[in-house]
């Protein structure tokens, strides 16, 4: 495909708009898109995400309060470091995340292995007691396109209280709100 050097001129232009620097050293606004996030996981992620309400860490703690909220942490289990020699003893260290939530790493994904996603189907049927409707709130870290992707799979598989929380475990910690360790739920 050719393009011109005015089409290239112009995506140029859209693109530095994009990522250039607000007042504020922040990056500008990131536009959502379409399909799910293939690119890098840590970065900018868009305010918004069709079909999903997103909410700061003071109203899901509201949500969390009220009761019957499923609260999913989405975030990647962590890796062995590398470089460690195979006969250094490694355990991951412990994973914190906002009490009563469910960790189900590897579903954030921008492409899903067809196990992963059966398994992430699985695992929201069988915690909203096969409820669309029942309040369902998804994060991980900040700027994290993880939850970003989880929450808008979760839209597609027909949840319609879907709750995305992209200041992550981080902005939850900031607010002042207290964490806990919590386990990975197992592939079945």
């Amino acid at each position: 495909m050719c393009f011109g050097r005015a089409a290239i001129a112009l995506w140029l232009a859209a693109a530095l708009a994009w990522s250039a620097p607000t007042a504020a050293g922040e990056l500008g606004p990131v536009p959502e898109p379409d399909s799910y996030w293939v690119g890098p996981i840590n970065g900018p992620v868009p305010a918004t995400l069709r079909g999903a309400q997103v909410i700061d860490a003071r109203g899901l703690a509201r949500l969390i309060e009220r009761g019957g909220a499923v609260i999913v942490d989405v975030s990647n289990l962590p890796r062995r470091p590398e470089g460690l020699g195979a006969d250094v003893l490694w355990a991951p260290p412990p994973h914190l995340g906002i009490p009563g939530s469910h960790w189900i790493p590897g579903v954030g994904l921008g492409v899903l292995p067809a196990s992963a996603d059966a398994h992430f189907r699985h695992e929201l049927l069988a915690l909203t007691g096969e409820s669309r409707h029942r309040p369902l709130a998804i994060y991980c870290h900040e700027r994290c396109w993880l939850s970003w992707n989880a929450a808008k799979r979760a839209v597609a598989y027909g949840y319609r209280s879907t709750y995305w929380f992209p200041g992550g475990i981080e902005g939850w910690r900031a607010a002042g709100y207290r964490t806990a360790v919590i386990s990975a739920t197992p592939e079945r």
